[in-house]
């Protein structure tokens, strides 16, 4: 049974979305800097101009993946994730680009689902698995990996959220319930969820009743959600500027982002 704290904070967390905004250079990975100590937690370099610096960003959207045989537009919508992309097609594209085939399936099958029912939003999977290179090494920052099912071999946690190592403190928000300790928040799974996040985008991309952020098919799921409300249309350079931004304020992360990002694209081809 969920505690009173619990229920109360489950309630506040639309509004949570937005606060965020505020204090995100901790954000959805807020520990996820922390994990991948190379990245976010760099001072941001100056820029020309806003505008000038999204356009720098924006990395070539690889094309989205074919879908698998027999899978309907209405699956495309409704079905888990990861059966959505042709095998053959994350096959050689992971022989191209060095993700791991599960973790592509993820990144594909949201790219997938997300371009169909909400097509305005334009993600790519490239973007996705930018995102979690720069958070886990798609899921092996700690010699780990992505099973089978979608679940890590062994779980990820960022460093305690307690304003040292170049963090901002993010004093706890659910009891511990989803990061499993109660005095600091600390990012969680593949993805790097921070739990204010992951209260207001938990996902089932595998579609088991269970949303879990320590699985690839759910926390790539809820990063795309994610990306698209925080940047609307991410073919534009500033709508992609925005969704990484969304997802980390740093200039830095989001460099590190979208260079891998069109390493992929262009790999990929």
């Amino acid at each position: 049974m969920a505690s009173r704290r619990v229920r109360r904070n489950r309630t506040l967390t639309v509004f949570a979305v937005f606060v965020l905004g505020i204090w995100w250079f901790t954000s959805c990975v807020g520990g996820q800097s922390s994990v991948a100590e190379n990245t976010s937690t760099a001072t941001p370099t100056p820029t020309p101009t806003v505008d000038e610096f999204a356009v720098s960003l924006l990395p070539e959207a690889a094309a989205l993946p074919p879908v698998k045989e027999g899978v309907t537009n209405y699956d495309l919508a409704n079905s888990p994730v990861a059966g959505l992309a042709d095998p053959t097609w994350v096959k050689a594209t992971s022989e191209k680009t060095g993700i791991p085939k599960r973790v592509l399936t993820a990144y594909a099958g949201v790219a997938l689902q997300l371009n169909a029912y909400k097509p305005e939003c334009k993600l790519s999977w490239n973007t996705l698995a930018g995102i979690g290179w720069v958070e886990s090494r798609h899921g092996t920052i700690f010699g780990g990996k992505v099973k089978s099912n979608g679940n890590m071999s062994e779980p990820i946690y960022g460093i305690p959220l307690d304003g040292k190592n170049n963090t901002k403190a993010l004093p706890d928000f659910d009891d511990g319930n989803f990061d499993g300790t109660a005095e600091f928040d600390r990012a969680v799974g593949p993805m790097q969820f921070i739990p204010p996040t992951w209260a207001a985008w938990h996902s089932d991309g595998n579609g088991d009743g269970i949303e879990d952020g320590q699985n690839i098919d759910d926390s790539a799921f809820a990063a795309g959600r994610y990306l698209c409300f925080s940047g609307g249309d991410l073919s534009t350079p500033e709508g992609w500027r925005k969704a990484l931004r969304g997802y980390n304020a740093s200039n830095t992360y989001a460099q590190d982002v979208s260079n891998k990002a069109k390493e992929y694209a262009e790999k990929s081809k």
